[in-house]
């Protein structure tokens, strides 16, 4: 039997409703307390009198307490500080599920009393925070671009235990900056004739380069031209093209000879009308034009410091703008449908050289940003 698709969805509604009002039993049988309480708590906001509900609610909110109270308990902070993180979890699920309670009438009538560990949590989370801080420190001490991730990964979590926990704002900006892989970015090498266009796709990379996240939060990339002075590059990143044509025009004309006949009716003297059939004959010549534009970049990934190559590869692009029109000599009735529309066309001029290098440059664009995203992504 075959349901059609308004009874799919409204069984599909019927069976989201069914889990969206879960008593939390389920969850109470896997051993997951904690999601039992919440989901029994909001089962009782909307049915009041839900047995399973109720009786969920009894067992599962003792239970998660214990459970997270023995976490509080067991955990050593002294061998792991950031065991700080756990407890003050701990403490704020159990307060999490207090609150809700209350926010229950129905709830408050199962748990007459909810316990409260607010202050324990406040300090927990100041605990946290101060362990993740002092991680950072001593992360950022050992002076590494990698350690200097750790510590701003330290930081950022501090800050959160905690917003504006000491001075964690000041040591983030710090810490990121010193695990910033910083690389520097060379004018495209092109004749002068096309650095406007040049100055465009490199626009268009730096563009890329700088908010396509998913590249690498730790690599910043600078133009050397936008920046005269700059000094503590990591990395340079050099293009220049070992082939470069822009422009190159090539002609195509082909002349064919076209018949045909053509039937029109004639009035006699007598005033009848007649059918004669004439032929007509016309030469016609197809023009093509085609501006071929193509290069290959070469690009290198070389260390500041030492001068070795980290990466090279040659990019290919090529561009062909066409233009097609037709002419004719003799009958214009010769032609065919085909010709007759390539007569209408008119040669136009090739886009100037400024344009035919930007298109030249697509191709080279989405192979050079998709291997640079893959390079920097290890960084």
């Amino acid at each position: 039997m075959k349901l059609d698709s308004t009874k799919f969805l409204h069984l599909f509604i019927l069976l989201f409703i069914i889990s969206a009002c879960s008593s939390g039993k389920k969850a109470l049988q896997r051993g997951d307390y904690y999601d039992a309480t919440l989901k029994a708590v909001e089962r009782l906001r909307q049915s009041p009198n839900n047995k399973k509900a109720r009786q969920t609610l009894g067992e599962a909110y003792y239970r998660a307490v214990e459970e997270n109270l023995r976490t509080t308990r067991t955990l050593d902070t002294k061998i792991n500080p950031l065991n700080w993180e756990k407890i003050a979890e701990s403490y704020g699920r159990i307060n999490t599920m207090g609150d809700e309670i209350r926010r229950s009438p129905a709830a408050l009538r199962i748990v007459k009393n909810p316990t409260s560990y607010l202050g324990e949590e406040i300090k927990a989370k100041n605990k946290a925070a101060e362990a993740r801080y002092n991680e950072g420190v001593k992360a950022m001490a050992l002076n590494t671009r990698e350690d200097a991730k750790k510590a701003y990964y330290h930081f950022v979590k501090a800050d959160e235990w905690v917003k504006g926990y000491k001075d964690v704002a000041t040591q983030i900006t710090t810490a990121r900056e010193a695990a910033t892989l910083k690389v520097l970015v060379q004018p495209i090498q092109v004749p002068n004739s096309f650095s406007v266009g040049r100055d465009f796709v490199q626009s268009q990379v730096m563009e890329y380069l700088n908010t396509n996240r998913r590249m690498n939060d730790f690599v910043d990339f600078y133009l050397s031209w936008e920046t005269p002075n700059y000094c503590c590059a990591d990395q340079y990143l050099m293009m220049s093209f070992d082939q470069f044509t822009v422009g190159q025009v090539f002609q195509k004309e082909k002349t064919t000879t076209a018949v045909d006949s053509v039937r029109r009716s004639v009035r006699l003297d007598d005033g009848s009308s007649k059918t004669i059939t004439d032929a007509v004959k016309a030469d016609y010549t197809h023009h093509e034009q085609y501006v071929v534009s193509n290069g290959l970049l070469d690009v290198r990934v070389v260390d500041a410091k030492t001068n070795r190559i980290l990466m090279q590869d040659k990019y290919p692009g090529e561009f062909v703008w066409r233009n097609e029109w037709g002419t004719y000599q003799g009958d214009k009735r010769a032609l065919d449908d085909k010709q007759k529309e390539a007569i209408k066309v008119r040669p136009v001029a090739p886009p100037p050289p400024q344009d035919l290098f930007v298109e030249l440059f697509k191709p080279i664009y989405s192979q050079l940003t998709e291997n640079m995203r893959r390079f920097y992504r290890s960084y």
